[in-house]
């Protein structure tokens, strides 16, 4: 589970900015939306960067993107930081060479409360990079609050060569692989790849939990539909519940094609004797085909540890099915997390998310990203509620909108 994650550098984002997915300890609070790890430490279900357009917002998803590129690389890949860092540096500084800094933190092991030999262990890595090289490289375990170090990389500029340090607890082979890994390649990759035990558990993370889900009407959204409808035949009428709940009644039947084109059966309502019609993915509405492969993702997490995370959260849904499918995330029993980013002040609605699962995002006077929590605020009386509060101003993230006329600079034709 993702318990914080920290950027700086990063396109608007200049100075360090850090999400927490840890619940606050807070009795008013709706336990029902964390997962307890322990007495100490809960995780947030569903977590919403909210704002206006231009402020920020998917910063972290595209440094999520990012890190999970660069790590899961192939060793033979071509200075892989040149494309995965292109156009992401702080896009407002004056010094353009400044590495990128991503942090994040990550439950490897819940532990047993009063088990000495089984303590809870957060894995804590940290990537600092320009496009041409790795700066800085670290991976930390904080186990039972102690910070223990598995191994850093720094790049010394004078010298033109790393330093490497490992903690005792490493374990994976050390100086011969660090000679082979190239000064635009991660170490955490390479080692877990070439059989590294500890690089291999947060590794691990990278490729089976985190979810990076696409816009939802592409050829790939529909071949990851295809590939996971194939796998799990039953969430085929899963699927078809799933329309109902969200107010979508004439779909009787979902199929995947020996092509692998995703297919739909409609039902002609006012007409009883009809069969219906079938339609491919590719020719539904755009909303339909979101709703689908938000509903796949869905039923990933419904049956395996995921975070996942989508950007633009409420294209193409109506307020009320992006609030009601919060709603069914929530439901899930499965230590899933969810990233939510979106204008919408919908995620607003008193009682859908905690406070401190709801961050602003917007430009201070650099014109540089700023992130704050809901849960800053204190809890205002009276009649308005959270939206309405929001749209009056009192938390700010709100776009400054002023009058516009175009003026033609053609004379027309008389």
């Amino acid at each position: 589970m993702l318990l914080n994650m920290t950027i700086a550098n990063f396109k608007s984002v200049k100075d360090a900015q850090t999400i927490s997915f840890e619940g606050l300890k807070d009795n008013r609070l709706d336990d029902s939306k964390v997962v307890r790890i322990n007495e100490k430490l809960k995780a947030i279900k569903t977590t919403a960067i909210i704002g206006p357009n231009g402020a920020g917002k998917s910063s972290f998803v595209r440094a999520l993107e990012v890190l999970n590129r660069i790590v899961t690389a192939p060793d033979d890949a071509e200075n892989v930081l040149a494309g995965a860092l292109t156009g992401t540096v702080f896009a407002y500084g004056v010094d353009k060479t400044t590495p990128a800094t991503i942090s994040i933190d990550v439950l490897l092991d819940k532990g047993e409360e009063g088990n000495e030999e089984k303590p809870m262990i957060i894995a804590r890595y940290t990537l600092s990079a320009t496009r041409e090289r790795v700066y800085q490289e670290s991976l930390y375990y904080i186990i039972d609050g102690s910070k223990k170090m598995m191994f850093d990389r720094k790049y010394i500029e004078d010298e033109g060569v790393y330093r490497y340090r490992y903690g005792k607890l490493y374990r994976g082979e050390k100086k011969r692989l660090a000679a082979k890994i190239s000064e635009s390649a991660s170490y955490l990759g390479q080692a877990a790849r070439n059989g590294g035990l500890t690089c291999s558990e947060l590794y691990a993370w990278f490729t089976d939990s985190l979810h990076m889900l696409p816009m939802g009407v592409s050829q790939a959204a529909e071949s990851y539909i295809a590939r996971m409808l194939t796998e799990h035949p039953s969430w085929k009428n899963q699927l078809i519940e799933f329309f109902w709940a969200v107010d979508i009644t004439d779909i009787r039947r979902v199929g995947v094609r020996d092509d692998g084109k995703v297919s739909f059966t409609h039902v002609y309502i006012n007409n009883k004797k009809a069969d219906g019609y079938s339609n491919l993915f590719a020719m539904e509405s755009l909303s339909l085909r979101r709703l689908t492969l938000l509903a796949v993702a869905f039923f990933e997490c419904f049956t395996a540890h995921k975070f996942l995370v989508i950007d633009d959260f409420g294209m193409m849904l109506h307020p009320d099915v992006l609030c009601h499918l919060v709603e069914i995330f929530e439901s899930c029993n499965r230590e899933s997390q969810m990233l939510v980013v979106d204008c919408n002040p919908s995620l607003l609605k008193e009682n859908l998310l905690r406070k401190d699962a709801i961050w602003f995002a917007q430009k201070n006077h650099e014109s540089s990203t700023v992130y704050y929590s809901l849960a800053d605020f204190k809890s205002a009386r009276g009649k308005a509620g959270t939206r309405d509060r929001y749209l009056q101003g009192a938390y700010g993230a709100l776009p400054i909108t002023s009058d516009f006329y175009f003026v033609s600079d053609v004379k027309e034709a008389k």
